[in-house]
C-alpha cells in the first residue's frame, strides 16, 4: 500500500488531461496522457455445435482503418519522385492517423498460466518497444531467431520457451528446435486472436496466431505481405483502374481521414493490377504499403465482420470450436473453462496498446448451465449472428514497460510480489485493482526511464 500511495503522489501533478506524461521517442519513451489510459473493452461470446463468435465492442472517437502507405514526392527529391513510406506504429500515435486499430485475444487452456500473470508473461527484457530494447545486429546474429526465423527484433514469448524459464527467461537463451516443437505438440503455447482493422478486416478475417518462443503466425498463406518490389525500388501493385476508377488514393484526402469503410482505401487482388513504372505519377499520389489476399489454412480460420458504428467498433469473429491446427491454435469444448487476456491498440503499434487483466471464458452447456467464468459463451442451435449474448466489461490499463524479469525480481527495485509470483500464486487479480495499478506501472516506468539517463 505504502508503494502504491507513493507511486500515486509522484503521478498525481497537475497535467493537462491531453498531454502525454513523457516522451522521448529515441528511448522508445511514450506515456500517454493521463485521461487516456485508462478505457474499457465489452466482450460477449455465443457458440452452437461447430463454431465459437467472439464480439467485441470498443468505443473510440478517432477509429483508423488505414495502415501504412506510400505517397509519391516530387519536391525537394532532385530530378524526379520517390516513394516515401507514411504510417508510424509508435511510440506516440501517428500524426497522420495512418496505424490500423487492432484487437487481440491471448488464450491458454491451462498449460502456460495465463491466469496467474496475464499478458505480462509474454514481455521481457530486449524486447521491441522497451528502452532496452535488444539491438537489430545482434538479434540478427542469433542462431535461432536471427539465422532460423530470420528475424532482426525480440518479440513477445513464454518464459518456459527459454532455457532458464523459471527464472528471468532471458531472450537469447531460446531452446533447442527439438524441445519447442514438442511443447508445440503437447499445446504448450498461448493462442493469438488478432483482429486487425486495416491489414485482415476488408477481406472478413481475423489473423491466427501463436506465441511460444516468439510471436508466430501460424501455418498457412496470411492475409497480407508488402506492396513493395525490393530490386526495382517501387511498389509490385497498384490499383486496377478498369475495377476500381483509378490507379492512386489521393494525399489531402488520405491525411483528412475521407476515405470511409465502404471506400477501397485498402489494396486486394479483386481491384489492383501490377504497378505501372511508366505512368507519369503526381506529387500526392498514395499506394497502400500493404497488399491483401485471401489467406488459406489455420492463419486463415478466425473470420470477421462487422465494422465501426455508432461511435465503437462492433466486431464479430467466429472460429471453429476445432482446432484448426492443434500445434497452433486450442481447442474449444462446452464445459470447459480457458484463460483469456485482451489488448486494444488504437493507432498504435508494439506495446503501446491497453491490455487487461486475466479473464475467463468458458463455454455453457446447452441446458445453459455454465462453470463459473468472467465471459460466458451461451449456446445456439442458430445462426450465431442472430444470438443474443451476454457481456462482459473488460477494464484495459496502459502497461507501461513491466516486463517478466521484474516481476520476478526480488532484489532491491525490483517487485514487491515476486515471491508470489515464483511461487505461483494467484495474485495478480486478487492483489491488484486497476486503478491503483495503473498508477503504479506508471511509477515503474518513470523510474525505468530516469535509471537509463
Amino acid at each position: 500500500m505504502r508503494l502504491w500511495r507513493a507511486a500515486s503522489a509522484l503521478l498525481d501533478v497537475r497535467l493537462e488531461p491531453d498531454r502525454p506524461l513523457a516522451e522521448d521517442a529515441q528511448r522508445n519513451v511514450y506515456i500517454p496522457p493521463r485521461g487516456k489510459l485508462e478505457r474499457t473493452l465489452r466482450v460477449g461470446a455465443v457458440y452452437n455445435d461447430e463454431a465459437i463468435q467472439i464480439r467485441y465492442e470498443f468505443a473510440t472517437e478517432a477509429p483508423s482503418w488505414y495502415h501504412q502507405y506510400w505517397v509519391y514526392e516530387v519536391e525537394g527529391r532532385g530530378s524526379g519522385g520517390e516513394w516515401v513510406r507514411y504510417g508510424s506504429g509508435g511510440p506516440e500515435p501517428d500524426e497522420h492517423g495512418l496505424y490500423e486499430d487492432r484487437i487481440s485475444m491471448l488464450l491458454d487452456d491451462g498449460d502456460v498460466g495465463l491466469d496467474r500473470y496475464g499478458g505480462f508473461m509474454t514481455a521481457h527484457e530486449g524486447m521491441r518497444g522497451l528502452t532496452g530494447a535488444a539491438g537489430a545486429d545482434e538479434v540478427r546474429a542469433h542462431p535461432h531467431l536471427g539465422e532460423t526465423l530470420g528475424r532482426s527484433d525480440v518479440r513477445k514469448y513464454i518464459p518456459q520457451s527459454r532455457e532458464d524459464g523459471d527464472g528471468a527467461a532471458d531472450w537469447a537463451a531460446v531452446r533447442d528446435e527439438a524441445e519447442l516443437e514438442a511443447m508445440r505438440e503437447r499445446g504448450e503455447f498461448l493462442d493469438l486472436w488478432q483482429w486487425r482493422a486495416h491489414r485482415s478486416h476488408p477481406l472478413g478475417y481475423a489473423d491466427n496466431g501463436y506465441v511460444l518462443e516468439y510471436r508466430h503466425s501460424s501455418a498457412g498463406r496470411g492475409m497480407f505481405t508488402d506492396n513493395w518490389d525490393d530490386e526495382a525500388e517501387q511498389p509490385r501493385w497498384m490499383y486496377d483502374p478498369d475495377e476500381a476508377g483509378f490507379r492512386a488514393l489521393d494525399r489531402e484526402r488520405l491525411f483528412a481521414g475521407d476515405y470511409d469503410q465502404d471506400d477501397l482505401y485498402y489494396l486486394s487482388e479483386g481491384h489492383a493490377t501490377d504497378f505501372d513504372p511508366d505512368h507519369p505519377w503526381e506529387d500526392g499520389d498514395v499506394l497502400p504499403q500493404r497488399f491483401l489476399q485471401e489467406p488459406d489454412g489455420s492463419r486463415g480460420a478466425i473470420r470477421a465482420d462487422g465494422g465501426y458504428e455508432d461511435g465503437a467498433w462492433r466486431v464479430r469473429l467466429t472460429r471453429s470450436l476445432e482446432a484448426p491446427d492443434p500445434t497452433d491454435s486450442h481447442a474449444l469444448e462446452p464445459g470447459e473453462v480457458y484463460d483469456v487476456a485482451f489488448a486494444v491498440h488504437e493507432g498504435v503499434g508494439q506495446r503501446w496498446h491497453r491490455v487487461s487483466m486475466p479473464h475467463t471464458l468458458a463455454l455453457a452447456g446447452e441446458a445453459g448451465d455454465a462453470p463459473e467464468a468472467d465471459i460466458v459463451a451461451t449456446y445456439t442451435e442458430g445462426d450465431l449472428d442472430e444470438a443474443e449474448v451476454a457481456w462482459a466489461d473488460i477494464g484495459l490499463i496502459y502497461p507501461g514497460q513491466m516486463t517478466w524479469d521484474w516481476l520476478i525480481d526480488r532484489g532491491r527495485g525490483g517487485h514487491p510480489g515476486a515471491g508470489h509470483v515464483l511461487g505461483g500464486e494467484d495474485a495478480i487479480g486478487d492483489e491488484h485493482r486497476l486503478p491503483q495499478l495503473q498508477d503504479y506501472l506508471l511509477y515503474e516506468e518513470r523510474r525505468r526511464i530516469e535509471r537509463s539517463e
